[in-house]
């Protein structure tokens, strides 16, 4: 009788299909639908555990994903073939694309998890700064109608820049006081317009485009850095507010948070190699 191997898989999905990664009752999810379509392929016995490196809320995005899976080995066909990883990863891909793709799927080590390996996740959130909306970003982008300040919202992002405590813009953790600090260590923040012109035209309009990097981050905490750095951008706020709120560690006078559907996961760093795209 055979025992079980540990598969990695790179996702990309588009969040709005879904209630969220995380496998739940009645609901459609990332991680729900990719365990039925693992079962189906691997003939497991019981829905298999996924792991992945990050959860995304619902609406939420991802390029580049990482999960580990432990699945039956030897990984066999209905005809009793050795299935190879890229066979793997077309049979995955026919049950559940478009809303979820597979980029790539291989054997690795039984001590690999794609959670606690991680060393940095990144996260980009974009902003439609734009007098209309437009039809094929509505799903991918926070519209903002206000003309926005993009030197002092870049500027302003410099600030999280460090180890903070991040209590002014993450939700508590469930069964934690608000007095219990939430630290998180951000390597890099940035806000750029992204080029669009021959590509995505956006009339009298530009796209904008936050991107951090960290160890982790903590619930809520990119969409509500996002939403205080559009605030920023209006001018109903500075930089110096952005750095008096991590010093307050109070949500009290904190910006609400930015909607999901801007959100997306666009990088996941594990050591002696680099950052997970999609192929």
């Amino acid at each position: 009788m055979g025992g079980t191997a540990r598969w990695r898989l790179d996702l990309s999905y588009r969040g709005t299909a879904f209630h969220g990664f995380a496998k739940q009752p009645g609901q459609r999810t990332v991680a729900g639908d990719l365990a039925d379509a693992l079962e189906n392929s691997a003939r497991c016995e019981a829905s298999p555990l996924i792991v992945c490196a990050g959860r995304t809320d619902t609406g939420v995005h991802a390029t580049a994903q990482v999960i580990h899976v432990d699945l039956p080995d030897p990984l066999l066909s209905t005809r009793g073939e050795d299935i190879a990883p890229e066979s793997l990863r077309h049979s995955l891909n026919r049950q559940i694309g478009p809303d979820i793709s597979v980029t790539q799927a291989r054997k690795v080590g039984i001590d690999f998890d794609a959670r606690h390996n991680a060393t940095w996740r990144r996260y980009r959130y974009l902003i439609l700064e734009s007098p209309a909306p437009h039809p094929l970003l509505s799903d991918l982008s926070w519209h903002v109608l206000d003309s926005l300040d993009l030197r002092a919202m870049h500027q302003a992002a410099g600030s999280v820049i460090g180890n903070h405590d991040f209590r002014c813009f993450c939700r508590k953790v469930a069964g934690t006081s608000s007095a219990e600090p939430i630290v998180r260590t951000v390597t890099e923040a940035q806000v750029n317009e992204v080029p669009t012109s021959g590509v995505l035209e956006i009339p009298n309009g530009r796209l904008l485009a936050f991107e951090i990097q960290a160890g982790a981050f903590c619930h809520q905490m990119v969409r509500s850095i996002t939403a205080q750095l559009v605030e920023i951008g209006r001018g109903g706020s500075n930089a110096a507010d952005l750095v008096a709120l991590l010093r307050s560690h109070s949500r009290e006078h904190a910006a609400q948070p930015a909607p999901p559907q801007g959100l997306c996961l666009i990088g996941v760093g594990y050591p002696d190699e680099g950052p997970s795209l999609p192929s």
